[in-house]
Formats: C-alpha cells, sequence, structure tokens
C-alpha cells in the first residue's frame, strides 16, 4: 500500500499534462474521422453543412494533425471515390487557410497512387484519380498539370496504326483501364477544360485508341445473344463524346455532385498548386489488370413510368457508377450496403434508382467471365434490401426476374447457373412464394419432366424447382406449384432399389450380399469372397449390384450413404481399380439408385472421388458418354465436373513436389485433364446432327456449347497457358462456325 502512495507521488505534473494532451488529441481525431467519413454518408445534413462544421473544427490543427489527417483523407478517397467532390472541396478550403497543406496533400496522394499502382489496387487508384481531378475544380491545381498528369496515363494509348498492335504487343487490358481512368473523370471537369491547351489532343489520342482497339471478345462477354452490345470503354466514350457535343452541359438530374459551388467565393482566394510530373508503372510479367466487360441491360429506357436515362446518356454511367462503388465498398456488411444504397435512392426521388439499383446487382452477378463476389452475396443484399423497402423493392425484383425469364432463349448459358442458385435463395427468403402460375402461362409449348425437353425456359423451371428443393422439403415445393408445373416437379427424392425384382440377373447376388452384410460379422473379405464365387455374371454386374447394395442400405441419409461407403472402401477399391469401364459401372449404379435425387448423385460421386475410389478421367469419360448426352442440360453433372477439376488441382497443390512427366508435375496433371474435356467437349459438339432452329437438337447443341465457354471461362488462367493447343483446336476445318467463333472469341479474351 506505502509502495503505491510512493508511485503516486511519484509521478510529475508533466506526467498527467501530457497525458491529457494525448487524451485531447486522441478524442479530436475521432470526430475528425468521424466527420470526415460522414461527407459519404447519404443521409441527414446537408453535405455543405458538413464541410463547414470540418473546415471550421480544423482551423486551428490542420497543421499539427496534418500527416494523421491526410491517412484520414487517403483512406476515405481510396473507399469512396464517387465522394472526390466532397473530399476535394474539404481539402480546398483547408489549402485557402494553408498553402502548405495543399502543397504537402497533393504530394501524399501522388506517392499514394504510385504505390496503388505497384500494388495492383485498380479501384483504389481510381478513386484518387478522381480526387486529383476534383481538386482543380476547387482551386488547388492548374489546368495545365492536371492535363499533363492526364497526358500521363493516356500515353500508352497513342500511335497504334493496326488493331493487331494492340493485342500482340502490349496488354490491351492495361491500356483500356489507364483510358477508363481518365475517360470517367472527365464528365467532372470537361467544361472548364475544354479551352485549354491541350485538351483536345487528349480527347484525340482516346477517340483514336477507342476505333482501333481489338474488340473481338465483346460477343464472348455479352450476357444477351441475340443483339450487338459494346464493351464497357466503347460505351463509356460514347457517352463522354455525346456530353462533349453538348458543350459539357450538365445533365438534367444533377447527377454530378459539385459541392464546392457554394464555397466559390471563397475557394477563389486560394492560390493553385502544380501538380508534380507523374509516370505510371511500367507493366510487369504477370500483372492482372481490371477485366473487360460488356454493359448488361434488364430495364429498357424507355420502359412504361420508367424514368431512366438512356443507356447511351452519361447520366446513365454515373448513376450506375454510384451504385457499383457502393457495392464496391460495403458489399460485406449487408445491412450498411442496403441502407445506403436507399439513402441514395431516397436522394433522387425523380429518378426510378430502385430499378437501377436492381439492374446494377443483377448485372454485377451476372457479368461474363465471371462475378467479382460469390452469388450468395449479391443475393444477401437484394434481399436486405426488399426487407428494408417492403413497398418498392420487392416489385422491381419480381418485374427484373420476369424480365430475365421471358428471355431465357437469348441469355448465354455462362450465366445460368448463377441465375438458378441466385433466384431460388431470394425465393427461401420468402417462403418461395411467387408468381408460378404467370411462368407456366408464358410457356407456349408443353411443359413436361422429359430430359429430352431442352426449351430454356423448361430447363430453367425444372432447375430452379430442384434448387428449391434442396432449400426445403418435397411436399413444401409440391404445395405451392399449380397443375400446370406437375410436369416440371422433381419427383419425391426417394431411392429406387431394383433387385427387388429376383428375376433380374444379379438379384441373387444382391440377396446374398445384402444378407451378409446386415450381419454384424460382415467384413470387406466377406463381401469379397461372396463377390467373387458368384460365376454366373459378369464382372461390371458385380460392381453394378454391389454398388447398389451399398447405398440401398445407407439411403436414410447422407451420413449412412458416407459410413457404409467407408466400411466397404477397401472393396470399393479392389473392385474399380484402374479400369474405366468398372469406375462407369459404380457411376451407374449410383444413378440408377438415385434416379429421383441429382442431388444425391452429384454427392455420393463427390465422395468416391474423394476417398479415391474414382479416378478424375474416368469421372469425365462418363460425364461425356453416350449414356449421360440427355443429361448435359442439367446442372448437376457440371457441377460434378468443375467439382472434379477443384479436386484435381487441389490434390496437385498439395503434391506440388510430386514429379510427373515434366518440370512441373502439378501443371502437367491439371492441362491433361483441362485437356481432355475441351476434346470431349468438341467431339459430342462434332458429332451433334445439324438441325432447324428451335428444334430440340438445336437446343441441346447451344446448351452444351454454353457450357463449353463457361468452362473456358472458369479456367481461363489455365487454358491461357495452352493458347497453342486452343489455336489448333480452333482452326480445325471440322468445326462449325459455332464452335470455332466460341475459341476464337475466347483467345481474343485471354490474350489481353
Amino acid at each position: 500500500m506505502e509502495q503505491g502512495c510512493r508511485k503516486r507521488g511519484h509521478s510529475s505534473d508533466e506526467d498527467v499534462e501530457n497525458s491529457r494532451r494525448k487524451r485531447s488529441v486522441e478524442l479530436k481525431l475521432a470526430t475528425v474521422e468521424k466527420l470526415m467519413r460522414g461527407l459519404s454518408f447519404q443521409g441527414g445534413s446537408s453535405i455543405e453543412l458538413k464541410l463547414e462544421n470540418l473546415s471550421y473544427l480544423l482551423r486551428d490543427v490542420c497543421a499539427s494533425l496534418k500527416e494523421e489527417i491526410l491517412c484520414i483523407l487517403v483512406s476515405c478517397v481510396e473507399e469512396q471515390p464517387g465522394q472526390a467532390s466532397a473530399y476535394a472541396t474539404f481539402v480546398g478550403l483547408l489549402n485557402v487557410r494553408s498553402w502548405e497543406f495543399g502543397a504537402a496533400c497533393l504530394g501524399f496522394m501522388v506517392q499514394k497512387l504510385y504505390e496503388c499502382l505497384c500494388n495492383r489496387e485498380w479501384f483504389k487508384c481510381q478513386g484518387i484519380v478522381h480526387f486529383l481531378v476534383a481538386l482543380y475544380n476547387c482551386n488547388v491545381v492548374t489546368s495545365s498539370s492536371l492535363l499533363k498528369f492526364l497526358a500521363s496515363f493516356v500515353s500508352e494509348c497513342e500511335n497504334q496504326s493496326d488493331p493487331d498492335d494492340v493485342v500482340d504487343f502490349v496488354l490491351q487490358a492495361r491500356r483500356d483501364w489507364l483510358a477508363y481512368c481518365v475517360l470517367s473523370a472527365l464528365p467532372f471537369v470537361g467544361k472548364d477544360l475544354q479551352q485549354k491547351a491541350g485538351f483536345e489532343s487528349l480527347m484525340l489520342t482516346l477517340q483514336i485508341y477507342v476505333k482501333k482497339r481489338c474488340a473481338l471478345h465483346t460477343p464472348m462477354l455479352s450476357v444477351w445473344r441475340d443483339s450487338e452490345q459494346r464493351d464497357h470503354l466503347e460505351l463509356l466514350w460514347h457517352q463522354v463524346d455525346a456530353l462533349r457535343q453538348e458543350q459539357w452541359v450538365e445533365p438534367e438530374h444533377q447527377l454530378i455532385t459539385r459541392p464546392y459551388l457554394a464555397f466559390d467565393g471563397t475557394l477563389s482566394h486560394a492560390v493553385p498548386h502544380c501538380l508534380q510530373d507523374f509516370e505510371v508503372p511500367p507493366h510487369e510479367q504477370g500483372c492482372c489488370y481490371p477485366p473487360t466487360r460488356v454493359p448488361f441491360r434488364i430495364f429498357s429506357y424507355d420502359c412504361e413510368n420508367l424514368q431512366l436515362p438512356s443507356p447511351l446518356s452519361i447520366e446513365r454511367h454515373l448513376l450506375e457508377v454510384q451504385i457499383q462503388d457502393m457495392l464496391q465498398c460495403h458489399h460485406l456488411e449487408r445491412k450498411i450496403c442496403a441502407d445506403s444504397l436507399l439513402a441514395y435512392a431516397a436522394s433522387k426521388p425523380q429518378l426510378s434508382v430502385y430499378h437501377c439499383i436492381v439492374e446494377v446487382i443483377l448485372a454485377e452477378m451476372l457479368q461474363l467471365p465471371s462475378s467479382q463476389w460469390i452469388t450468395l452475396n449479391y443475393g444477401s443484399i437484394l434481399v436486405e434490401l426488399c426487407k428494408r423497402q417492403p413497398n418498392k423493392v420487392p416489385q422491381v425484383v419480381h418485374q427484373a426476374a420476369d424480365i430475365l425469364f421471358a428471355r431465357l432463349d437469348f441469355m448465354s448459358v455462362a450465366c445460368f447457373d448463377r441465375l438458378v442458385n441466385w433466384l431460388s435463395h431470394h425465393m427461401s427468403n420468402f417462403g418461395f412464394l411467387w408468381n408460378w402460375k404467370k411462368w407456366a402461362q408464358s410457356v407456349s409449348f408443353p411443359i413436361d419432366s422429359s430430359a429430352t425437353n431442352h426449351q430454356p425456359k423448361v430447363v430453367f423451371l425444372r432447375e430452379l424447382l430442384k434448387k428449391c428443393l434442396r432449400l426445403s422439403y418435397h411436399q413444401r415445393i409440391v404445395e405451392i406449384q399449380p397443375d400446370v408445373l406437375a410436369g416440371v416437379l422433381p419427383p419425391a427424392p426417394l431411392p429406387h432399389f431394383k433387385f427387388v425384382d429376383e428375376l433380374l440377373p444379379g438379384a441373387m447376388l444382391s440377396k446374398n450380399l445384402l444378407e451378409a452384410m446386415r450381419s454384424k460379422q460382415c467384413c470387406s473379405e466377406m463381401i469379397i469372397s461372396l463377390i467373387s464365387g458368384s460365376t454366373d455374371i459378369g464382372l461390371l454386374l458385380k460392381i453394378n449390384v454391389f454398388t447398389q447394395n451399398c447405398l440401398h442400405l445407407g439411403s436414410k441419409s447422407f451420413s449412412h450413404t458416407f459410413a457404409i461407403l467407408a466400411k466397404y472402401h477397401s472393396v470399393f477399391k479392389n473392385m474399380a481399380a484402374g479400369e474405366s469401364e468398372q469406375q462407369h459401372a459404380i457411376l451407374n449404379g449410383i444413378s440408377e439408385v438415385w434416379v429421383n435425387s441429382e442431388h444425391f448423385r452429384f454427392v455420393v460421386a463427390e465422395k468416391l472421388l474423394r476417398m479415391e475410389v474414382l479416378e478424375s478421367r474416368c469421372i469425365v469419360s462418363w460425364i461425356f458418354g453416350p449414356l449421360m448426352r440427355k443429361e448435359l442440360s442439367k446442372m448437376y453433372i457440371w457441377e460434378l465436373l468443375h467439382s472434379t477439376v477443384r479436386w484435381v488441382k487441389n490434390v496437385q497443390k498439395r503434391n506440388a513436389t510430386v514429379e510427373v512427366d515434366g518440370p512441373n508435375g502439378s501443371d502437367y496433371v491439371v492441362r491433361s485433364i483441362l485437356l481432355d474435356i475441351l476434346h470431349r467437349f468438341v467431339k459430342a459438339l462434332r458429332a451433334a446432327p445439324v438441325d432447324q432452329e428451335r428444334s430440340e437438337q438445336h437446343y441441346w447443341f447451344h446448351w452444351v456449347l454454353g457450357r463449353l465457354q463457361e468452362t473456358l471461362f472458369i479456367y481461363a488462367d489455365d487454358y491461357k497457358k495452352m493458347s497453342c493447343k486452343l489455336v489448333k483446336i480452333a482452326g480445325d476445318t471440322d468445326l462449325t462456325g459455332d464452335i470455332s467463333k466460341t475459341f476464337q472469341g475466347f483467345l481474343a479474351y485471354v490474350k489481353m
């Protein structure tokens, strides 16, 4: 106790004062950060009032907290590029009071931009570029230095004499991104820069580049196959060029926020700075740039009662980019994301923002070659939006789903699974209540459960109900469906054991095996002895009988199935060793027992693959075999294919040191199976008869062709390394035009 008193007695007044000052600084910094981040929030006080409060708070401490303020500022700018004007106004107001702070801010931001480029943080880079451009409007940077800065970004786009130059010698994706950064910033400063020296040269460079760049990838990346579309860079150029031809007149809905106009008198007294010379870091081998995209539209701008800007208007771009920025920033926090999107919609009551929000989310989810995040991420945000705004968002989601359903004939197969997975998840959150009858009535042909019915709408309804069944139970799905959809309702997921018929070949062996397997003394050796002792049937039938017996005994649940597979693992290994036909017999046995449950078929086959009973090459050959031809329009078969490839890749990563036939064994094994898949795709498609449009054969061909495109996209990085082999396949004179075009479009995409 006395020792504690002595310690307190030795505490100096200076230490107490330092501690108090430290707490005061920390409190002030917390307040500053809260206010700065509040500039990006749509609700509450006006942005002008927030800026006034913030600049007043920092009027005396700007110099002492300079480094801390700049760190907070760059974080805000990187995360919220859509609010660049607000943060630029904040810096402009501080620059009026402290020219040194403005200079330090510019140097700090340019350095951060260079670091982000080196670290390949493209989204952050774009936010900083927009911020630096917005500083010109706030009288912080000079026009000449800004134009020089923008010219440094598009310098690599100059002097393109041949479209092939872009593809062959410099990565087009890099140039596209650099051009996009500049083009997306021009609507904010174009009006003031149009008379400045160097601006027309900048626009001419962009115009020539967009005109001469390679665009062979566009059809491959289009979700809609029935219309010619521009990719995102070409569309943005036309939007900016249209704005330029209108003398940069502000769009009617004021989607470009300009909070600095309220402080024009104050900002005019500032002394602007010159941006330091900037050079974009050179390309590095293996650097991946943001992929090119093709815009996806659901709601046409001339839809009845919709107030949406034209797709060719810069307003449509600005509206969509604001929504995309919010998704990028908050996609992992669905509630915060939903609040931000709804606040943005409330701030634009004159526009149909809810429709645009739903369209952008679905476009991000369905974009080709792949979505940025998993489908569940987008679905959870849409569910949250529906729950928080039940009077508006659910109706828009229903309308969007109706349009997508109506246009299924023209949708790329490569995004079919994502649409089914999203909609089944969405329905499960609202009791599977949907206007099923309306959809059924819109189908002009009989709806039946035949696997040979490959019309897109029938396939979609069939696969959607199967996914709903996975998320619910059979009786629930039956109860909510109208009678007209009875033809596509999945059957009850019950096992079918055919060897109850004692007249079937193999029935006697099945009976003996069942008796033995049900006894407590049963072991693997006993089973092998029984199977070997049966001489009246062939080996393949023996394997089929044993497989069906195991699945019949374990049919109560997945756990029971896994337990019996584990118990007789050695028997399976012994019977399936080496030969494709024997492994195909196991897979056929699974399909016969679980003929009414594709989910069980997929899970059991995947389990046997992981138990190393089945080999990946045998699963691939079985999928593309003649018995499975009618199954190739079903989702589960492609789930199994991609699960098989993932398993191979994961095994090879774990065993990377194993030497196969080359310096890199893991790469060799993965490439072998992927190349085998391609050859089997081509063989199946080439064997398909050329039939008239809208026939069953025509639909089947396009389902499988779409799955080929999807497979190329999923393993794009691997197939890119095999470009020479793909070129050889694409050049095969026996290929039809559609197959060859698919390979050529993919090769154009991966060369970027």
